[in-house]
């Protein structure tokens, strides 16, 4: 098993990922990659990059160009056409980013109530 296998495998335990994801100060956190996201240097911006497809599946092959003058570039980065089509069933969701699902709530006269903090 590599490094990045056994990592990954520590950190897809609910538990482990549950006590990181909380005790962290979400809206620190937040600002803080909000900020260095947007940070255009290309070796913080490759290097940035490399850190986050380590820990994530980060798939950039769709990704129209493969070079980032920032991580929030790699982050809003245009797809190839027709990479991800549009699944047109009514009772599908379809999702405009690579995101995992953190919470969701029921819609009640069409509205939702929804936090970050």
């Amino acid at each position: 098993m590599s490094i990045k296998q056994s990592i990954q495998k520590i950190l897809i335990q609910e538990d482990l990922n549950f006590l990181l994801t909380n005790r962290i100060p979400r809206n620190t956190l937040t600002r803080f990659i909000g900020w260095f996201s947007q940070i255009e240097n290309p070796l913080i911006a490759h290097i940035s990059i490399k850190i986050w497809q380590f820990f994530s599946a980060l798939d950039l092959s769709e990704a129209k160009s493969s070079q980032f003058k920032s991580m929030h570039a790699c982050f809003t980065r245009e797809l190839k056409p027709g990479a991800r089509p549009i699944n047109q069933d009514l009772n599908t969701l379809n999702s405009p980013c690579d995101a995992i699902i953190g919470a969701f709530g029921q819609v009640k006269d069409g509205q939702i109530f929804q936090a970050k903090g």
